[in-house]
């Protein structure tokens, strides 16, 4: 039976989702110039092969569980176990300061996760990504699933905002100096790949509203609507309508690569449900290259709440 709509997102976050499956990455590595301080080439040398992105990311969206989601309640009882995940904190400094963290956890702004791969763990760890509210480690997980690590999941139901808010403790001030681990080590030119996406993720972090998409789609006949939920979700509860409209389930993303738009300088606006499928899928274009790409915050369910018009979808 079909799984629920298991998502969510932080950074603007949203509502609830559904399950769906699990993945794994590639190789062809070439040595790269320059290093960074974890030791990991920057890839100024490294040419990556288009297929071992295919792979790293078709391995991601064909296997994930959940969506790769978790939330906080099962979190909660994940560090209790031995060993517990890695705690991934992707958020500034100052938000750690202000706001506290969950103990344990290694804090790595979103835009410098591929700069620091040394302090990382082996591919076969469990990771938990989490930041404000669900969106920022949401683009974490992709880039890392793309890298090599397994078992990376979100921290879906408001991330540390719903941590907090369920009551579980919250260690306050600044996180410690993370360790050096070197415990993997990914292809060069998929981490120098991963550097460029994540170094260059835009302010906002490609949120879109569902008041700026309605004006979007009125004063941009040239706007690509991207739809990444399963038929019978579209089925169900309909669609939003627009000109150029596409639909490639997230789990068929890469397998139909054929649909993505040719120029990578194209507008597109990507939904799901609620927001946490569309923002892997955004950020694996941003990985391809794609400079003008958001995710709608809330998803179709935000959009509906809105009180936006809703089509009825008409199946090929």
């Amino acid at each position: 039976s079909a799984p629920a709509d298991v998502e969510e997102v932080a950074e603007e976050p949203t509502e609830v989702p559904e399950p769906t499956e699990e993945p794994e990455p590639t190789e062809e590595p070439e040595p790269a110039a320059d290093e960074t301080e974890s030791g990991v080439g920057l890839g100024a040398e490294a040419e990556l092969d288009p297929a071992v992105l295919d792979e790293g990311f078709a391995t991601f969206v064909t296997g994930m569980e959940a969506y790769n989601t978790i939330s906080v309640e099962d979190l909660n009882l994940a560090m209790a176990e031995d060993p517990p995940p890695f705690i991934l904190d992707v958020r500034e400094p100052a938000e750690l300061e202000e706001n506290g963290y969950i103990e344990g956890a290694v804090n790595i702004p979103l835009r410098e996760v591929a700069d620091n791969i040394a302090y990382l763990p082996s591919f076969e760890t469990p990771i938990v990504s989490y930041c404000g509210s669900g969106w920022r480690c949401t683009i974490a997980l992709a880039a890392l699933e793309a890298m090599g690590w397994e078992d990376v999941k979100g921290l879906k139901g408001g991330s540390f905002g719903g941590w907090a808010e369920a009551g579980y403790a919250v260690v306050e001030g600044a996180a410690a100096e993370p360790m050096e681990l070197n415990a993997a080590e990914p292809d060069p030119a998929l981490v120098a790949e991963m550097q460029t996406m994540l170094n260059n993720v835009p302010d906002g972090f490609g949120v879109i509203t569902a008041d700026d998409l309605n004006t979007a789609l009125v004063e941009n006949p040239d706007l690509i609507l991207i739809d990444v939920r399963r038929d019978e979700e579209l089925a169900e509860n309909g669609v939003i309508e627009a000109e150029n409209w596409l639909h490639i389930p997230l789990e068929d993303f890469i397998a139909a690569k054929d649909m993505w738009p040719e120029d990578l300088d194209a507008p597109i606006v990507i939904y799901c449900g609620s927001g946490h499928r569309s923002t892997i899928a955004m950020s694996i274009l941003w990985s391809y290259g794609y400079t003008d790409v958001h995710s709608l915050k809330g998803g179709f369910g935000g959009w509906v709440e809105a009180g936006y018009p809703v089509a009825e979808y008409a199946a090929p």
